[in-house]
Order: C-alpha cells, then sequence, then structure tokens
C-alpha cells in the first residue's frame, strides 16, 4: 500500500509535532502559577469573595 501526501496528513503532523510541547508547556505553568505557595494567599482570598456581604 502506498502512502498518500496530503494536506490534511502534513497538517497533523505539523501540529502534533510543533504545537502540543507549546501547550503542554503553557499547561504545566499555568498549574505551577497555581501551585506556587506564594499566590496561596490571593486564591484564598479569591475563593471566598462570593461568600462575602458587602
Amino acid at each position: 500500500m502506498k502512502a498518500v501526501l496530503t494536506v490534511q496528513n502534513i497538517t497533523s503532523d505539523f501540529v502534533t509535532s510543533f504545537w502540543t510541547p507549546i501547550f503542554v508547556g503553557i499547561f504545566l505553568a499555568i498549574v505551577a502559577y497555581a501551585l506556587w505557595p506564594r499566590n496561596q494567599a490571593t486564591f484564598d482570598e479569591a475563593s471566598r469573595m462570593p461568600l462575602r456581604e458587602e
């Protein structure tokens, strides 16, 4: 069976090889920011925001 080179195959290979590691890196950066101990007070305050009576 002969391999067929199509635009869809080229695009799929490009997205898989180029964008996937970039998005994984962005995801890990967001998780690290959210779990960083210095940001805990900010996130605790934000979690109590809906319960405040002003």
